[in-house]
């Protein structure tokens, strides 16, 4: 009977075994799982925190967000992955399972620095410390996340491992508490500790580059208004209206030199306006306003910059990003730069409030010229189109139709100068009544001589001047008539 009972009793045995050893497995297997989502979630905040660096860079680089990506499990946001015009990509993961130290960056008042933070489940934010115990530059040293035996612990240089806490396996928080992307100009990210990083666009920037290029070439335009003014040589080739949206919102000019131009009616934000204006001195100098606020001269060196043909360069506006987040419009003369603030009330205000701002009062086409009045409504400009004649008195005024000449012995004389506004031009003399008319030159300048006889008739003298310019096939001709009339 012995013999037939051993190998019952090993059967048995064998039988019980794995049932014993089954639960024991799934007890391995599930700390083995809890082992790799914990060590999952050392590799995202290892990665995280490398992102806060990348971020907190980006800001003090003033750099801007190109893009921001969400990364998904599913239907579940798990990250975003955020793009930079300088910096290269940061990474950042929301975070899975686990109560887990949150480790972020603060900005330090008493020294304007990010330096790292750490908690840990509901306890208080402290500072992160290397082995002497000084706070780390969250732009430094990158602190490094590990689980040893069952705890957190965190290291600055590699070697020495500080206790944070026991890697419990409970649920936490993420490292980040939001991402605010309502806005075109901003991305405001809230990190665990309650510390905002606010990155700008480079939407935003493009904006505000769109208007600070028009406030720039409205600058432009003055500056070659008063070198053409000063060269009666100069004249308009083409002027074409600036279309966006259906609507005419500047004038482009072409002239004779090489030079084009354009001017702008208004711009979409507010902008700095900066016009020439007259000092009580009767000098020209270069002025600046913001959002319909005072009237304010562009200082070098504390002196007024002037906006003579002497002195041509001009001011040139331009956008910083400055501490506080915000942008401002800032002048550049002569290597130095100022920033244009305004304020409202006690407040400095940001670019972002939408305006009309106007440069030139007028802008107006005629059939022979292009007149541009600034916006003071006093100083014209006037340029001639090509293909038209300027004709000038002796005393510099524009000559009209009407000569008035004396009956004296030896015939009365008028000298007219004329600006010819084209190439390839010629001129061809009729007169009539015993007036005798004849072109000349002199120091470069273009003259009319004209010659009365001793004795005339009120009336009686006609003066024909007839312009061509170009040649054949398609020559165009200019005439101008002019009647004598004797002084009484």
């Amino acid at each position: 009977m012995k013999r037939f009972f051993w190998p019952f009793l090993l059967l048995g045995f064998l039988l019980i075994v794995p049932a014993c050893t089954k639960p024991y497995n799934e007890k391995l297997d599930e700390l083995q799982e809890r082992l790799d989502k914990l060590q999952k979630l050392c590799d995202e905040i290892n990665e995280n925190i490398a992102g806060i660096r990348g971020l907190v860079e980006a800001i003090e680089a003033q750099d801007m967000i190109t893009g921001l990506t969400e990364l998904k499990s599913g239907s579940t946001v798990t990250g975003y992955k955020i793009n930079f015009v300088k910096h290269d990509p940061v990474t950042i993961y929301n975070g899975s399972d686990g109560k887990k130290p949150l480790v972020a960056s603060k900005q330090d008042p008493a020294t304007g620095n990010y330096y790292w933070t750490v908690q840990y489940g509901d306890g208080k934010v402290e500072w992160m410390l290397d082995p002497d115990g000084n706070k780390m530059l969250a732009t430094g040293l990158l602190p490094l996340l590990k689980i040893i035996e069952g705890y957190w612990y965190y290291t600055t240089n590699g070697a020495d491992w500080v206790l944070i806490g026991k890697a419990d396996g409970d649920n936490g928080d993420t490292m980040f508490q939001s991402f605010d992307t309502s806005s075109s100009q901003f991305v405001v990210i809230t990190l665990s500790n309650g510390e905002v990083l606010k990155i700008p666009t480079y939407a935003a920037w493009l904006e505000l580059k769109n208007d600070f290029d028009r406030v720039n070439r409205n600058v432009d335009a003055q500056v070659k208004l008063i070198d053409a003014m000063f060269d009666s040589l100069v004249y308009i080739l083409s002027v074409k209206p600036i279309q966006s949206g259906g609507k005419q919102i500047g004038t482009s000019v072409s002239l004779s030199n090489g030079q084009n131009f354009s001017i702008y009616d208004w711009t979409a934000s507010v902008t700095p306006t900066i016009f020439i204006k007259q000092d009580v001195d009767g000098h020209y100098y270069w002025a600046y306003e913001i959002a319909g606020g005072e009237e304010q001269w562009v200082l070098f060196m504390d002196e007024k910059v002037p906006a003579s043909r002497d002195a041509i360069e001009a001011p040139v506006v331009d956008v910083m990003l400055d501490s506080d987040g915000h942008y401002y419009w800032t002048v550049t003369w002569n290597g130095q730069t100022d920033i244009l603030r305004y304020k409202i009330g006690l407040d400095y205000s940001p670019f972002a409030i939408d305006s009309v701002q106007r440069i030139f009062s007028e802008v107006t086409e005629y059939t022979d010229s292009l007149v541009v009045v600034l916006r003071e409504g006093q100083t014209r400009f006037v340029l001639p189109k090509q293909y038209t004649v300027s004709i000038y008195d002796e005393d510099g005024l524009a000559a009209g139709d009407t000569l008035v000449m004396r009956e004296i012995p030896g015939g009365d004389e008028r000298i007219l100068r004329y600006v010819a506004n084209g190439s390839g031009v010629s001129l061809a003399l009729l007169s009539q009544g015993g007036f005798h008319a004849v072109e000349t030159a002199e120091a470069g300048l273009n003259y009319i001589r004209i010659k009365a006889p001793a004795t005339f008739t009120s009336g009686s003298g006609k003066i024909m001047a007839v312009f061509t310019f170009g040649s054949e096939p398609a020559p165009i001709t200019v005439v101008r008539n002019f009647t004598v009339i004797k002084e009484d």
